[in-house]
């Protein structure tokens, strides 16, 4: 599925938050969305999930106008998985991953087998099968944001947005997570911190300054330390590593 926005615009009273963003993320790209705190990172993901209205410009999923359809709609084609997973549930670990088939099923039957079996291949996958009878409120940090992506996963869809998707996570379970995104065949736009993780897993990367696009291309074509000293305010110095991967060494704050 291709995303697309269209001079995308967000914001509240006496400020704009997200500004005029052109962005096109075509069929099984893997995008990253880079920028310091307050960029607009999460905003932009918020619109293009249809989960906040523009205040100007469209966002459409090929080539149709998301403004126009229900919430049901945009749930069978994008997954949005938030960047803190707080909640009171009192539903177990299964439970809260089967919540991912409630746009593809019928509000008075039960889950199907298939839906069963999609619910126990995304708990597989993001390594929570044994905890799938555990209570919500029990789980760490982690546990939590690994079992909404895995109700992302259930939910089958074209597209996945997903929101600083690693806070919380250990070393492992971030690469891991990471891996996943990059060798799925949808659609992926991702907001992540990490620059090293992002060069590394993405194909793409669209670096936000102040809720406007300011770069958008390759890794070595948007960190390069000119923009790195501009737009997050550090000094670094940008190479290969060993595997002739993109690394980033920060030297400091800058002067």
């Amino acid at each position: 599925m291709r995303i697309e926005a269209r001079r995308l615009s967000w914001g509240v009273p006496d400020r704009a938050i997200v500004r005029e963003v052109d962005l096109v993320v075509e069929p099984g790209e893997t995008v990253g969305l880079i920028g310091p705190n307050g960029s607009g990172k999460s905003s932009l993901l918020r619109c293009l999930a249809g989960l906040r209205a523009p205040t100007g410009g469209e966002v459409r999923y090929d080539d149709a106008d998301v403004a126009r359809w229900s919430a049901r709609a945009r749930a069978r084609h994008v997954a949005f998985v938030e960047q803190t997973a707080d909640t009171d549930s009192d539903l177990t670990v299964g439970e809260v991953v089967a919540l991912g088939r409630t746009a593809h099923g019928s509000p008075w039957r039960g889950p199907t087998a298939t839906d069963r079996a999609i619910v126990a291949a995304a708990l597989d996958r993001l390594d929570l099968a044994l905890l799938a009878d555990r209570p919500w409120k029990q789980l760490s940090g982690g546990e939590r944001q690994r079992t909404h992506l895995a109700r992302a996963l259930a939910q089958r869809t074209w597209g996945l947005l997903l929101d600083e998707p690693t806070n919380h996570l250990d070393v492992r379970h971030q690469l891991e997570l990471l891996e996943l995104v990059a060798t799925t065949q949808q659609t992926v736009v991702v907001a992540l911190h990490d620059l090293a993780l992002a060069a590394r897993y993405c194909d793409r990367l669209v670096l936000l300054q102040r809720g406007a696009v300011v770069a958008d291309g390759p890794a070595d074509r948007v960190l390069t330390p000119v923009l790195l000293r501009e737009v997050f305010e550090v000094d670094a110095d940008v190479g290969r590593d060993d595997a002739g991967r993109l690394a980033v060494a920060y030297r400091g704050p800058a002067r």
